[in-house]
């Protein structure tokens, strides 16, 4: 098929979409460029995507057309979200299939503990309260039951983004399983109409499989068994990419999973000892991890004696639940299938936290970092690795074609994920930024290191907010500042104009009443940068507090920052800032005719000669101004 005839077949599917069929330059530059890549084998190619393109679109119409012409088998579909895993199923496909007149199916695939297990809910509702007690913590955790129960009648998938309202953290993990722990279907009483083995089976049979970028992390790092075999992927909002291979490539250990092994433990085991001793590992590691919160850690002596006492926990434990298997047999008797079950699955989780615990207690400082995650309550003990790029090149790069694609891509992300030569296609956006919208730096204000600095940024967004009449999304780079921000504002604006703020209710409540309230503000910090869209009049004003440069703390970066050397500021720091800082730029214009500011409140932008066109040049070219009656006026414009 000519390369020429793909802006046919993309007419065909836009005709009646995305505004009537409009012509997008970069929509058909970007088919173009992913069709090219589909059909030659093992092609890469790395698309950044301005807002309004319609990259989905764009990638699904040479994906789908090159599985109707039976020159690929399988396409994979990597998300960073589940609203867009849910838009390409509902919408996106069907769109493209329809149009073009496929015959091409598709199917979602997730991490196995997204799914009800029915044996473990068999097993719950069997349980004696007491048992059930042990495995459902919290005051109230039973409560849930009844209505998991009613659910599980009526799905067809046990995807627990069906329920609502979503059970606690707890009591999912008490009815689902991870892929540490599941014996399989064959060994499994439920395993005939396990969820999660017919999402599995339904994607081995789909043409496109639906999944996110962790799952597919996961994939590799597991050697490339959790996903059917496949000549395509296509990774939407791919920035995040270099980060998630790294977490799901290394391991983590924590109090709760000594904790979880012990409730599971318990029921199967006559003698209390061995649980006890779980649960004094799942006390003792908390304490030796939360005085480094935050920061890296080494293996000292105390430490290593808590790693290596729970690993032989773990391992008596082990022994303890095959002796009840052998001691069974030996009297003459058989054990129960669904008893079998349980010791298999508590057999499995020991040896991956065996596993772990070997990872974490050998890993080379020159090639892993160790550190702290998590809370104060639940500190997590994390081994990331360093350096992708040698898993990237054995399971990422070799046959397939891959497609990176997002509004904002690093120079670096070839470099990250093991191939350097990778280059980036810049395709345009369709809107004209610089009639919609006025980027704003306000040079009056100070330094973010200067003690005046919170108070006058303050007084800055108050006037901004008040000027567009709220509608304005103000995002901050530490909860500090929001919170500081949030009680500003509350004691400063008019009584008729509501304040929200992140963390007093879900992100998608909150977003709810932001578009149901004529004058609202909504604070919040670093989850609202990425995956929030507020076309039209909702959204007029957008500020950001500070320049998102990462912490120089951070322990995986600091890590990467050691091997840099000199260049680390360059390779990390300013690449990480500029996608972060468009990610939230790019919040305020999501339609043609969306108009707004986005202002950011720290100067360096405008003052910093040796990296503020790195960062402007990441932004939309919005018409630039230093002046805040030019700004105020044009805010007071649109609020009319």
């Amino acid at each position: 098929m000519a390369v020429s005839s793909i802006s046919d077949l993309l007419g065909s599917v836009t005709q009646g979409v995305l505004g009537g069929g409009e012509d997008r330059p970069g929509q058909r530059q970007m088919a173009e460029l992913v069709n090219d890549a589909v059909r030659d084998a093992g092609t890469a190619v790395a698309i950044q995507a301005g807002t309004g393109t319609g990259k989905s679109i764009a990638y699904l119409t040479p994906v789908v057309q090159a599985l109707t012409d039976q020159k690929i088998e399988r396409a994979i579909i990597a998300t960073a979200t589940i609203a867009l895993q849910d838009q390409l199923l509902s919408s996106d496909v069907p769109t493209t299939v329809d149009a073009l007149g496929a015959d091409v199916t598709a199917a979602v695939l997730k991490g196995r503990s997204n799914y009800l297990c029915l044996q473990r809910l068999d097993e719950l509702n069997e349980a004696a309260l007491t048992e059930q007690q042990q495995l459902l913590p919290g005051s109230d955790a039973q409560s849930h039951l009844p209505s998991i129960n009613d659910w599980a009648e009526s799905t067809t998938s046990g995807d627990r983004e069906e329920l609502v309202p979503a059970p606690p953290a707890a009591v999912w993990r008490a009815v689902s399983v991870g892929p540490d722990e599941c014996p399989g279907a064959a060994k499994c009483p439920r395993g005939s109409d396990c969820f999660a083995e017919n999402a599995r089976n339904t994607a081995t049979g789909a043409d496109i499989v639906i999944t996110n970028h962790h799952f597919y992390g996961l994939h590799m790092a597991s050697d490339g068994v959790l996903l059917p075999p496949h000549e395509v992927v296509v990774f939407d909002e791919a920035h995040h990419l270099p980060d998630v291979i790294s977490s799901t490539s290394g391991a983590e250990l924590s109090g709760g999973r000594f904790r979880n092994i012990a409730r599971r433990v318990r029921s199967l085991l006559t003698e209390a000892d061995v649980p006890d001793l779980l649960i004094r590992s799942a006390d003792d590691l908390p304490d030796q991890l939360r005085g480094g919160l935050g920061s890296r850690m080494a293996i000292g002596a105390e430490l290593q004696a808590v790693l290596l006492a729970g690993r032989t926990r773990c391992e008596t434990a082990v022994k303890e639940l095959r002796s009840v298997t052998k001691n069974a047999e030996s009297g003459g008797t058989k054990i129960d299938t669904k008893t079998a079950t349980r010791i298999e699955r508590a057999m499995r989780m020991l040896t991956s936290l065996i596993d772990d615990i070997d990872i974490v207690i050998n890993a080379d400082p020159e090639s892993t970092v160790l550190w702290v995650d998590g809370t104060p309550g639940n500190p997590t003990l994390k081994a990331t690795p360093i350096d992708v790029s040698s898993l990237c090149q054995e399971w990422l790069w070799t046959g397939q074609s891959v497609v990176l694609t997002s509004a904002t891509l690093s120079p670096e992300i070839g470099s990250s994920l093991g191939r350097p030569e990778l280059t980036i296609d810049h395709v345009p956006s369709p809107f004209d930024y610089a009639e919609l919208g006025l980027l704003y730096c306000p040079l009056h204000l100070p330094l973010p290191k200067d003690p005046s600095y919170p108070e006058q940024s303050r007084r800055e967004i108050k006037r901004l907010v008040e000027a567009a009449g709220g509608r304005a999304l103000c995002l901050f780079t530490s909860y500090r500042a929001m919170e500081g921000a949030a009680e500003y504002l509350e004691e400063e604006l008019d009584a008729d104009m509501t304040v929200l703020v992140q963390g007093t209710e879900s992100k998608a409540e909150l977003i709810r009443q932001f578009v149901d309230t004529d004058e609202a503000v909504l604070l919040a910090t670093m989850s609202f940068w990425q995956g929030v869209d507020l076309p039209g009049d909702d959204l007029t004003l957008v500020t950001i507090d500070r320049l998102p440069f990462p912490r120089p703390d951070d322990p995986v970066l600091s890590a990467r920052r050691d091997r840099l050397g000199s260049s680390a500021f360059r390779m990390i720091d300013l690449p990480r800032a500029a996608t972060l800082l468009a990610q939230a730029a790019g919040r305020l214009v999501r339609r043609s005719d969306d108009h707004g500011v986005v202002a950011v409140l720290d100067k360096r932008l405008a003052v910093n000669k040796s990296y503020r066109w790195d960062l402007i040049n990441a932004l939309p070219p919005f018409k630039r101004t230093k002046e805040p009656e030019e700004v105020y006026q044009f805010l007071q414009s649109l609020d009319t």
